[in-house]
């Protein structure tokens, strides 16, 4: 009942924030959801024990989070530039010199995870008329991807996927890629006239199956970590890290895919 109350506020809420909220209030609540993943993600490396250099993690991931905003900054140039923040802080801070090396990699690995990903989000939205509906679309093909997955191997799953997510299953994987493939070609005919149905099938099946990617990708930090879930900041629903490991690797995806292949 939890996870449904959550679904039902919170939908209607990210529905309004993707359409109709001004795209500063967009990037505003997207950066709090890219530091709430951030906290998680540390929040992980703690239970590893490793000491990850937490403040200069925050501001390099506000540095990337911002060069997406502002689009005349390049992205690519704060990630050498991130390495010697990094770098700087570890030699000025009291972590141990053996720890130094999984301190620096688990902090620059953090922010690209998160603010790296998440804000291919910013340039979606800023995509002329059509951002806002490609961005929607994003999510609802994730869901439609999702909800298949569980469903189709919830009733027909046998074999196992990987054993990085033992309750994930062949047949739930090909089951959540055609429905992200069936409700892309609905985004068409509802938020994305522009598309072609040959082009919704292609965009589905690149985010359903960048998505499912992103899914276990996170599991994969979970179960080095040893737990269930990255946080508990949503009922039902586990934490920010959870709700969004699939759009980390869906956003991209489409931002590419629209860029190469729609020229948009």
């Amino acid at each position: 009942m939890t996870r449904i109350i959550t679904a039902l506020i919170g939908i209607p809420a990210l529905i309004y924030l993707i359409k109709f909220a001004p795209i500063p209030i967009f990037v505003a609540v997207l950066f709090a959801a890219m530091l709430v993943c951030l906290y998680e993600y540390f929040s992980l490396t703690e239970i590893q024990k490793v000491p990850a250099l937490t403040i200069a993690g925050y501001a390099f991931a506000s540095l990337i989070f911002a060069s997406f905003y502002f689009a005349k900054i390049n992205f690519a140039l704060w990630l050498p530039i991130g390495a010697l923040v990094v770098l700087i802080a570890g030699l000025i801070s009291r972590i141990d010199f053996t720890e130094a090396l999984p301190a620096t990699a688990y902090t620059l690995f953090g922010p690209w995870y998160t603010a790296g990903l998440l804000g291919y989000l910013i340039l979606i939205r800023n995509i002329n008329e059509i951002g806002a509906n490609l961005v929607l679309s994003l999510f609802i093909i994730i869901w439609a991807g999702d909800t298949g997955a569980y469903a189709v191997g919830k009733l027909v799953g046998r074999r196992l996927l990987t054993k990085i997510s033992p309750k994930k299953t062949i047949e739930g994987s090909f089951g959540g890629l055609i429905f992200s493939m069936l409700l892309a070609v609905v985004c068409k005919y509802f938020l994305l006239p522009e598309l072609t149905v040959n082009n919704a099938l292609w965009l589905g099946a690149l985010i359903g199956i960048m998505g499912q990617i992103g899914d276990l990708a996170e599991s994969l930090l979970k179960r080095s970590a040893n737990v269930k879930d990255s946080g508990s900041i949503l009922p039902g629903h586990g934490g920010m890290l959870d709700r969004l490991d699939s759009l980390l690797f869906g956003a991209p995806a489409m931002y590419y895919y629209v860029y190469f292949v729609l020229n948009r």
